[in-house]
């Protein structure tokens, strides 16, 4: 079933996708999307803050969701697109930066046999597991985007 299933059934799972458990937290701030709109969607940089809030040093595995509320087929509230991991002493903030591609944006397209994104607002979620998302922004596609 997993974090897509649970999405669509509105299910709050015991252990959602990524979760984890540290013996320090985390805390993630300052969340930039580049480019924020364009036809070209090969090199999008998702990039934010994480910093240690705890007492312990910990590692971190931040993930990137990307959200498709537009396309003309039925797609999942989030799909998982990217991560990163870091590695960070109590009170320590890192610069986190993932580069989404064009297949991060698309779905397969059975008509036409290609993967398609079609032009709209996709959502970006940033979180620590698929139930508990920190930052929210967007990216706006502006021409339809399609590969064999």
């Amino acid at each position: 079933m997993g974090y897509r299933g649970f999405d669509r059934s509105a299910t709050k799972p015991m252990f959602p996708f990524g979760y984890g458990l540290s013996y320090t937290t985390f805390a993630y701030s300052n969340l930039s999307v580049t480019p924020k709109s364009g036809d070209d969607p090969d090199s999008v940089t998702v990039a934010f803050d994480v910093t240690n809030t705890g007492p312990r040093a910990g590692a971190e595995v931040a993930e990137i969701y990307v959200g498709d509320s537009h396309a003309p087929v039925p797609r999942p509230v989030k799909e998982l697109k990217g991560f990163g991991k870091v590695f960070l002493q109590p009170g320590e903030t890192k610069k986190v930066a993932v580069q989404l591609n064009r297949r991060s944006f698309s779905y397969y397209d059975v008509t036409s046999k290609q993967w398609t994104a079609n032009p709209g607002d996709f959502t970006i979620l940033v979180g620590s597991s698929s139930a508990k998302i920190e930052l929210t922004g967007a990216f706006q596609l502006t021409k339809l985007s399609a590969t064999k």
